[in-house]
């Protein structure tokens, strides 16, 4: 398939909450198998599924070290989906990597929190934890094992990317870009439904979990996808209900394939 995807550094992909990266296939579907077709060299973030911030950025920062010394490279470029942006945000500049990281891109990350899950906890805990209740419930049917702390979705929430923000600024040598996505409706991913109404009626255009709002951070790319019925929900990011079909490629695996030419183009 050529060369098209051969950024001059390596890519890290950073998966978000609630997956591993193993087996690969299981999170990011054909995305890291079409990406290395068309040249680019790929590496796992290999957080923990339902791990805090700052402990699956020390997580982070093993993988980076480990990637840069296999590739024999001087930096990477991270390719983060939801949570994983905000790790990869405080592994550059909490954790010291700035200099090690040449571009950032965050798709579906909730840069400045989930509000409704703000809004659910100050009206009645009781809603706040159905909701996590059922994005366990989803997570388990996916074939997860279930999370019994509520401490990960508390560090996705609008109070915690606030301090998060004022304390974890970026770093100027590391290019910063972002991604949204929109469900058209509720039936776009049934899956999702029950947060799509929820977070479409308290902060507008979503994913299904994350604003379009939210999701904006350095140079912002825009919403994907511009046009269609059904529109991309928070799970499809990652190609998740395509990774079992066989046939042509997803319109999640040309996607990720555009990011990797829009960096190579970029210089990264």
């Amino acid at each position: 398939m050529g060369q098209m995807c051969a950024t001059k550094y390596p890519i890290m992909l950073v998966h978000g909450i609630g997956y591993e990266d193993q087996p690969a296939q299981r999170y990011w579907g054909r995305i890291p198998q079409s990406l290395e077709e068309s040249g680019a060299k790929v590496y796992f973030g290999g957080q923990d599924a339902f791990g805090t911030v700052a402990g699956n950025a020390a997580r982070l920062k093993i993988s980076v070290e480990w990637a840069l010394t296999d590739a024999g490279a001087d930096k990477l470029n991270l390719i983060a989906h939801s949570k994983g942006g905000i790790e990869a945000r405080y592994l550059i500049s909490v954790l010291g990597m700035g200099e090690r990281i040449a571009s950032l891109t965050t798709l579906a990350t909730p840069h400045r929190g989930i509000g409704s899950i703000d809004l659910l906890r100050k009206r009645t805990e009781g809603a706040y934890r159905i909701l996590a209740g059922l994005f366990n419930l989803m997570l388990m049917a996916d074939g997860r094992q279930r999370n019994f702390s509520l401490k990960p979705y508390e560090q996705l929430t609008a109070d915690y990317m606030k301090v998060f923000n004022e304390l974890v600024p970026d770093r100027e040598e590391v290019y910063y870009q972002s991604y949204a996505f929109d469900m058209r409706s509720a039936a776009s991913d049934p899956a999702m439904g029950v947060f799509y109404r929820v977070v479409r009626r308290l902060e507008g255009q979503n994913d299904g979990l994350v604003s379009a709002a939210s999701a904006k951070w350095g140079e912002f790319q825009g919403v994907y996808p511009k046009t269609g019925k059904r529109g991309i929900s928070h799970p499809r990011v990652v190609d998740s209900h395509q990774r079992k079909k066989k046939g042509s490629k997803s319109d999640m695996v040309r996607f990720y394939q555009e990011i990797a030419v829009r960096l190579k183009a970029l210089g990264y």
